[in-house]
C-alpha cells in the first residue's frame, strides 16, 4: 500500500482509539483540519515535522504512523533497499523508516537519516521514556538536547533522552546517519 494511505488509516486508527476529534486532533498539533482531513483521507504528503507533531498527540511511535501492520514473523529476514521503505521528507531532515521492532515492553524503530547542509531542525520532545541513539556516517552533524547539543563527525556515536527538545544540525556539507529510536514501555 502506498505510504500516504498507510499513514492516512494510521492517522485515523489512532486518532479513533484516543477518542479525540478532527479539529481537537489538529488544533493539538498546530495543523489546519483540513490538511488533517486531507491526511487522513491519504490525499496529502505529509511532511516530517507534521507527523512528528501528530504522533505527539497520539502518543504513538512516529513509525507506527509509517508501516502497515504485516503478519510477518520476527524471525524472518528483512532486507529495505534505498529505493523502498517509507521515506518521508521535511524541510531540513529526511527519513527513511528501515525497520520497527516490538518486543519486550520496548520498540524500536531504525532509520537512514538524511540532513541538509546548513540546516537546524529542532525536534521537540518525544513522550517520556524515548531514548535516541545516533550513528553519524558522513558530514558534520550537531545533535543532541537542545539546551547541550555536540558536534559529531563520522564514526562518533550519541545516546540521549528524546522525552526533551533536541536538535539536528548539519555544519557545512550534508550529512547522513542512522538513527535508533527506543521506546521503552511502548
Amino acid at each position: 500500500m502506498e505510504l500516504v494511505k498507510v499513514v492516512g488509516a494510521n492517522l485515523r486508527a489512532a486518532r479513533a482509539l484516543r477518542g479525540l476529534s478532527l479539529s481537537e486532533t489538529a488544533r493539538r498539533a498546530g495543523i489546519g483540519k483540513g490538511t488533517l482531513s486531507e491526511l487522513e483521507a491519504g490525499r496529502r504528503n505529509p511532511t516530517l515535522e507534521t507527523l512528528y507533531a501528530l504522533a505527539t498527540v497520539l502518543d504513538v511511535p512516529l513509525g507506527w504512523l509509517l508501516v502497515a501492520e504485516s503478519e510477518g514473523s520476527a524471525e524472518e529476514a528483512v532486507v529495505v533497499n534505498r529505493a523502498s521503505g517509507s521515506d518521508l521528507s521535511g524541510q531540513t531532515v529526511d527519513v527513511q523508516l528501515m525497520d520497527r521492532v516490538c518486543s519486550g515492553g520496548q520498540q524500536l524503530e531504525v532509520y537512514r537519516l538524511h540532513v541538509r547542509a546548513g540546516a537546524r531542525y529542532v525536534s521537540g520532545a518525544h513522550r517520556p521514556r524515548v531514548i535516541e541513539q545516533l550513528l553519524v556516517h558522513s558530514g558534520t552533524l550537531v545533535v543532541g538536547p537542545e539546551s547541550a547539543p555536540e558536534t559529531l563527525g563520522p564514526g562518533d556515536y550519541i545516546r540521549f533522552d528524546g522525552g526533551v527538545d533536541h536538535v539536528y544540525q548539519a555544519l557545512e556539507d550534508d550529512a547522513s546517519a542512522t538513527l535508533v529510536m527506543r521506546y521503552v514501555g511502548a
